[in-house]
């Protein structure tokens, strides 16, 4: 499976060039939630409305701003490193 994902150097580069610099101002400009920004600029998956408010707000082509590629492996926590208790009793 394949996610689209924000070539985050370039868009920046491209939303600073229009003035906006700030998570508020390109949410603004492209009708998104910051939080939504917030979350593609750290490299999580767009969706494909976020991929049409982002190419119509600032008058680019997908290659432009977002690459297509493979998920990014998800970060091992604490409790995922931790054996599951299945609720059965181990032999001494």
């Amino acid at each position: 499976m394949s996610v689209i994902t924000l070539r985050v150097d370039e868009f920046l580069d491209l939303a600073r060039s229009r003035g906006h610099h700030t998570y508020e101002q390109q949410a603004a400009a492209t009708g998104l939630g910051i939080a939504t920004m917030h979350r593609l600029r750290s490299g999580g998956t767009a969706s494909a409305t976020a991929v049409a408010s982002i190419c119509s707000a600032y008058g680019v082509e997908f290659a432009d701003v977002w690459a297509i590629g493979q998920p990014a492996a998800a970060p091992a926590t604490a409790e995922s490193a931790q054996p599951k208790h299945t609720g059965k009793a181990l032999a001494a």
